[in-house]
């Protein structure tokens, strides 16, 4: 039921009411504080393995459904055998999954996975879409113990401090109701978006010391474009933004190829940066 409502809400141009519904089912879905209540941790998809470049990347999922490690196949193929890659889920998508109480219940869980996945490599957190503010989340957190991370990816996130244009959130909510399709349990979530969207809505983004690229799709949504509308606005605390092609949604679909090539092109660029000697001093004298 929750699934249809959300469809007719997302074709029909009134996306916002609806996630207002979402989030106001949230709040009777059981949730944790700690990851130790959680009784299965969610576990991380390991999406290839390889050493051409020394890091270990960790690719957060968005909270915006659908939501999976689904939506990195085509974007980790290019890697497959040549970087050690995982998938990691947000809690509360599945059946009999507690939500989140709080941001830092989740920021914490997943800092607990990347602890446990990275091994002895230089780590770099992804995310794309609403799953970049989790990796920005997660490496804030990390920083915040002594355990910076080598850099955050954000793919195609968007700003915190300026909401969406509503032609733009009316086109995503659209396209987002013609891919529902992949959801295995739509109730659970459609409800743990709604939970996220509550839980982010006033989250402050801090400030991180993580070099921090943005891969950013150089075209809008196509219905935001024949509405005359544009792209959400970027996100803050960037570093360095490279434009890809595709949109929204294709940039991991269509060109997810040219994506994970920015990607792999920032990467190595920063592994041959933090390798190079530092150049040493002149110690002539007259």
């Amino acid at each position: 039921m929750l699934v249809r409502l959300y469809r007719h809400a997302s074709r029909t141009g009134t996306a916002a009411e609806a996630m207002g519904m979402l989030m106001e089912a949230a709040r009777f879905r059981p949730s944790f504080e700690n990851p130790e209540d959680l009784a299965q941790l969610p576990a991380p998809v390991r999406l290839s393995q390889g050493d051409d470049l020394p890091y270990t990347v960790m690719c957060f999922s968005p909270y915006v459904v659908p939501a999976g490690a689904h939506q990195y196949a085509r974007f980790a193929a290019p890697f497959r055998d040549r970087l050690d890659m995982w998938a990691l889920a947000n809690p509360g998508y599945e059946q009999d999954e507690p939500v989140p109480a709080d941001p830092d219940a989740v920021l914490r869980l997943h800092a607990r996975t990347v602890r446990e996945c990275a091994g002895a490599k230089p780590v770099v957190l992804l995310g794309y879409s609403s799953g970049g503010w989790i990796a920005h989340g997660v490496a804030a957190h990390l920083e915040a113990v002594g355990e910076r991370p080598a850099a955050v990816v954000m793919v195609d996130s968007f700003s915190r401090a300026i909401p969406f244009d509503r032609q733009v959130l009316n086109a995503m909510a659209q396209a987002q109701s013609e891919r529902l399709d992949f959801m295995r349990s739509g109730g659970e979530q459609l409800t743990a978006m709604g939970r996220y969207m509550r839980l982010f809505d006033d989250w402050a983004a801090p400030e991180i010391t993580a070099p921090t690229l943005l891969v950013r799709a150089s075209e809008p949504v196509p219905a935001a474009a024949a509405d005359g509308g544009g792209r959400a606005a970027p996100p803050e605390h960037v570093d360095t933004t490279v434009e890809v092609a595709g949109n929204h949604y294709s940039m991991l679909e269509d060109h997810a190829g040219t994506t994970a090539a920015a990607v792999h092109s920032w990467l190595a660029d920063a592994a041959t940066e933090a390798t190079r000697p530092a150049a040493s001093e002149d110690t002539t004298t007259a």
